[in-house]
């Protein structure tokens, strides 16, 4: 009895910590838009917060990135077990970050594009780079989102490809709206050196999302041993991640990107909704027939 209390005390101390860093990510998001909003109604308010705007963009960004890693090791480790979860953030991390150290500096090409994702370059807004090519930013959240979209994704199937294909899916439908919001905002995060169809992003964007996103996921799922459990706070935490680059699209004007974004979002609801109500009539159907 003792045992099982102090580990239900252990698991609710983990709770607690990932409640305050959930709200601290939403927080970041409504001070972001919030303040985007304020310098779009009242021009003048850039007289006051003109000399501060540096801090006043990274601060937040910052935040919300560095809780978008966190908040996954702190959802699925206990049920996962530390060292799965170490695993999980070392192979997420290696392969997004190399993959994006392959993209910036050029190393690999094809046909004159550069692999995996077209050639483009990150800003100063996301903080300090590996090799002065990546923000130390980056790699996690490859991590973090793929985990998430695995996640969506076990509830549509249980199939183990099928679940990984799904995953990979709904990890580039995030990408419908973040691209155009990082690169075509006021404050871009990142440039593309070519002008893609959309919003500037070349069809190699999309490839190379779905290739290394297939890799993170089929690493989690056949290396790693896949999620033993679904985190009902999975849906919560794609949905404000994706909102954020949506209301940066929304006030920025890039209304194409704000439907097609939307959409993108709502997509992989749609697919377990879906799912989960065809495997609710066929169990509703199977008493009929015997």
């Amino acid at each position: 009895m003792p045992t099982d209390t102090a580990s239900q005390g252990y698991n609710d101390s983990i709770e607690q910590l990932f409640r305050f860093g959930f709200w601290l990510l939403v927080g970041s998001v409504v001070f972001s838009l919030l303040g985007m909003l304020l310098l779009k109604l009242f021009p003048a308010a850039w007289e006051i917060f003109g000399p501060m705007y540096d801090k006043l963009v990274k601060t937040p960004t910052w935040t919300f990135m560095a809780m978008l890693a966190i908040l996954p090791v702190l959802m699925y480790g206990v049920s996962l077990g530390w060292k799965r979860m170490t695993f999980f953030v070392v192979w997420g991390c290696f392969i997004g970050g190399a993959s994006e150290l392959i993209g910036t500096t050029g190393f690999a090409t094809w046909n004159g594009v550069a692999l995996p994702f077209g050639a483009y370059e990150y800003t100063q807004w996301l903080g300090p780079k590996m090799f002065d090519h990546v923000p130390y930013f980056i790699p996690p959240s490859w991590f973090a989102m793929a985990l998430v979209s695995l996640d969506l994704a076990r509830r549509a199937t249980g199939s183990r490809w099928t679940g990984v294909l799904l995953g990979t899916v709904f990890m580039v439908l995030w990408d419908v709206s973040l691209d155009p919001a990082m690169t075509k905002g006021q404050v871009p995060f990142w440039s593309y050196t070519v002008d893609g169809f959309y919003y500037g992003m070349p069809l190699s964007n999309w490839i190379g999302w779905l290739v290394v996103s297939l890799i993170i996921i089929v690493g989690y799922e056949f290396i790693g041993g896949g999620l033993k459990e679904t985190n009902p706070w999975a849906p919560w935490l794609y949905v404000v991640n994706c909102a954020f680059p949506l209301g940066i699209c929304l006030l920025e004007g890039l209304y194409i990107a704000v439907l097609a974004g939307g959409l993108a979002t709502a997509l992989p609801f749609a697919v377990i909704y879906l799912s989960n109500r065809r495997e609710a009539s066929i169990k509703t159907a199977q008493p009929q027939q015997a």
